[in-house]
């Protein structure tokens, strides 16, 4: 039997992450094969969406950060090998940021991948429709910003939960 007590900060950050990826595949399945809410057609009338930046693309990429922020805050608690958070807000703030931001160019370099496979080795038409995963730099810049304000968010609303004074390896 174990009677370990229970790591309540590492509990709440993990029933937050499973939340926001239940919502985040939800919002996606629904952008891509429900009504269609990523067409910008649909989200003006829907949410008062803008062309490009603004959308409910960029939504799912608000809640992609935040999820990812989850995800990273609960596997540095869960392996404390990993973790390397201390008392200064700023600096791991700044961490956090720096990995969503790599996931979310890593998420951008594979969309841009999946455009020129599709243009040159498919030789698809994408252009005519507009059904490019990345059709333009201000699609690229607002997801990345998207995701960044999302572990914004995250972080500074956990970050009581994060911050620890000592950590044992």
């Amino acid at each position: 039997m174990n009677l370990e007590p229970v790591d309540w900060n590492n509990r709440i950050i993990s029933i937050i992450a499973v939340v926001f990826i239940v919502i985040f595949l939800v919002l996606s399945f629904l952008g891509n094969y429900g009504p269609s809410l990523m067409t910008n057609e649909k989200c003006f009338s829907l949410l008062g969406c803008n062309v490009g930046f603004f959308g409910y693309d960029a939504f799912i990429h608000f809640i992609n950060g935040i999820m990812e922020a989850a995800i990273i805050l609960w596997l540095m608690i869960k392996f404390s090998p990993f973790y390397f958070f201390g008392d200064n807000f700023w600096k791991n703030l700044l961490m956090v940021i720096m990995m969503v931001t790599f996931i979310s160019f890593l998420w951008e370099f594979g969309e841009f991948f999946h455009d020129q496979f599709r243009i040159e080795i498919l030789h698809e038409n994408l252009i005519i429709p507009d059904i490019l995963d990345q059709p333009t730099n201000t699609d690229t810049m607002g997801d990345t910003t998207f995701s960044i304000l999302g572990a914004v968010f995250t972080f500074s609303s956990l970050w009581l939960l994060v911050r620890k004074k000592s950590v044992t390896i």
